[in-house]
């Protein structure tokens, strides 16, 4: 069984990115073992739980994207809707390492109601995953498109308590109180932009899409950067506004140390450096060019997920909580995409850089 979703993500991903994610996924479960048995535990679940609100979020908003499209029976983006369900193959295990954050939700959040936590999370998510998957079966149908549009609407209106709940449980917990009550939206908007900025990539990589649609791909996602932008405008000004301690210490934490440049990459990588490359209708158009915006808003995005996540926690530093943390970032970017490229259909010569260049 192994080997062969190894060979039917080599015909999507290609050998080589095939080899090289599968080697990441072994290096993450080493690095996470690793951490346990040296003490680096908290270190290691700090990692996982960051790293998994990116990549889980980041399938989730994939085939949100997909789920939005059909709702809208958006027949502009047929060619690129087999990457968005996609995402939906990384479901089973993003529960998987859902199971394991619960598990060690006390070592990483200390005083956590284990119970209520795993309860609170597991079962949204279950219940998410599923309809998604069922969307994407159901999508395959041949005329079921009024069935299929209220399964996507479905999916819509779960994947915004969800992701929601995951915030509660997984972000806005070790920031203590007050709540920052804007952060769910701006969770589950960041993780559709996500999903949307995987599409728009890979899509331009494969070059799967044409002039016009790669036009239409970067005018929504310009749209959702501004939005972005704006949700976490919504999140800042108040409490620099209100200036009380007690809310402002969450955002001076990340402000401060080595926090501040990753801070800064993520403002210049989510937005400015895209607003500016996707600007104009002929920037949109070049592969080259919304290859190059969606990937630094993906690189953007996942550095924020640390961002919510780390600096509220207690964590040892060193050499060795660095590279457990980096080992476990990488195995699960490595099984995102071992999961995820199962389910591309192969390019015409068995390479994602197929197509003709843009221009």
């Amino acid at each position: 069984m192994t080997v062969l979703s190894l060979e039917r993500c080599a015909s999507g991903l290609g050998p080589t990115l095939t080899r090289l994610a599968a080697a990441l996924a072994g290096l993450g479960f080493l690095a996470f073992a690793l951490g346990l048995l040296l003490g680096r535990s908290a270190v290691a679940l700090a990692a996982l739980d960051a790293s998994w609100l990116f990549f889980a979020g980041l399938s989730a908003g994939s085939v949100a994207l997909a789920a939005a499209v059909r709702t809208a029976s958006g027949r502009w983006a047929d060619s690129v809707l087999p990457v968005a369900d996609a995402g939906a193959g990384f479901f089973v295990p993003a529960l998987a390492l859902l199971l394991i954050l619960v598990l060690g939700a006390r070592a990483l959040f200390p005083g956590a109601a284990a119970v209520a936590t795993g309860l609170r999370l597991l079962l949204p998510s279950a219940i998410l995953f599923a309809l998604g998957r069922r969307l994407v079966t159901r999508a395959r149908r041949p005329g079921d498109e009024g069935g299929t549009r209220s399964a996507a609407v479905v999916y819509l209106l779960v994947y915004v308590v969800s992701l929601s709940l995951w915030t509660f449980d997984l972000v806005m917990k070790p920031w203590g109180p007050p709540p920052a009550t804007v952060l769910p939206a701006y969770f589950f908007l960041g993780a559709f932009l996500s999903g949307l900025a995987w599409v728009g990539l890979v899509a331009a990589v494969r070059g799967t899409s044409g002039p016009d649609l790669r036009h239409d791909i970067g005018k929504l996602l310009f749209a959702f950067i501004v939005v972005w932008s704006y949700l976490l405008w919504a999140l800042f000004l108040p409490i620099w506004y209100g200036n009380v301690p007690e809310e402002s210490a969450a955002l001076l934490l990340r402000w401060q140390g080595a926090y501040r440049p990753v801070t800064l990459l993520v403002l210049v990588a989510v937005f400015a450096w895209p607003f500016w490359l996707l600007f104009s209708e002929r920037m949109k158009r070049r592969r080259s060019t919304l290859a190059v915006g969606a990937g630094a808003v993906l690189l953007g995005l996942w550095a924020e997920r640390f961002l919510l996540v780390l600096p509220s926690l207690s964590l040892p530093g060193g050499a060795g909580s660095l590279l457990v943390g980096a080992g476990v970032t990488l195995g699960v970017a490595g099984l995102f995409l071992l999961s995820v490229g199962a389910r591309f259909s192969a390019p015409a010569s068995g390479a994602w850089t197929t197509g003709q260049p843009g221009v």
